[in-house]
């Protein structure tokens, strides 16, 4: 696909995940979306076959997408204090750019339009917490996390924490998300790291974040 085809498609899963957000996905039409982006309607079925495929491509794709980024962090060669650095500020940036999906999860039952699709996502879900809970135990096994930490709780508590600021995070408001990603991060690692110690951090030239003791 070209990148013009690409990015025309990313403003039409864009489009048709906001609706699906504010509207519900049942009452969304195929027209809905088509006004939404100001075309006509049979221009949209170049990119799905279906309301429900549209579902599916829009869901699907963004929890791999996700997935596949917090796996690359992991599976780098930081220190584990870093890799939870850069998972959180990533995990809250995707989060927020793409928060209508989120929402299409809490709002619709999923099984009840694709089991497939929910069954899916299920797996994929547990694989991303799977992910966060090794990057804890890799932090506990090499000393620098706290050797009394429940891995499992941990997780949940992170993820909680930057999956909830869908219901209040503006991103026009006076914290940006890259600032809400240091104050979680200062927050979890002050509350895991060992010794206990509040952890400085800072941003490099390439926005990369830094974890500084």
């Amino acid at each position: 696909m070209s990148e013009r085809k690409k990015s025309r498609q990313e403003e039409v899963y864009a489009a048709a995940a906001k609706l699906f957000a504010t509207k519900g996905y049942h009452a969304t039409r195929v027209q809905d979306i088509a006004d939404e982006l100001g075309i006509l309607k049979g221009s949209l079925y170049y990119y799905f076959s279906s309301k429900e495929d549209l579902l599916v491509k829009i869901t699907e794709g963004k929890i791999e997408e996700l997935l596949a980024a917090i796996e690359a962090i992991a599976e780098t060669g930081y220190p584990p204090r870093q890799k939870l650095a850069l998972a959180i500020d990533e995990h809250l940036r995707f989060f927020q750019q793409h928060v209508h999906i989120y929402t299409i999860f809490v709002k619709e039952q999923l099984a009840d339009i694709n089991k497939r699709t929910a069954n899916n996502a299920r797996k994929m879900n547990r694989a991303y917490q799977q992910v966060w809970k090794r990057m804890v135990e890799e932090g506990i096994k090499s000393g620098e996390f706290r050797p009394d930490l429940d891995t499992e709780l941990i997780m949940r508590a992170i993820l909680g924490l930057c999956n909830y600021t869908w219901t209040w995070y503006d991103p026009a408001g006076r914290v940006q998300i890259r600032e809400l990603a240091r104050i979680f991060t200062e927050m979890i690692l002050s509350g895991i790291d060992y010794p206990p110690n509040s952890p400085n951090l800072s941003w490099s030239n390439s926005h990369e974040l830094r974890v500084n003791r």
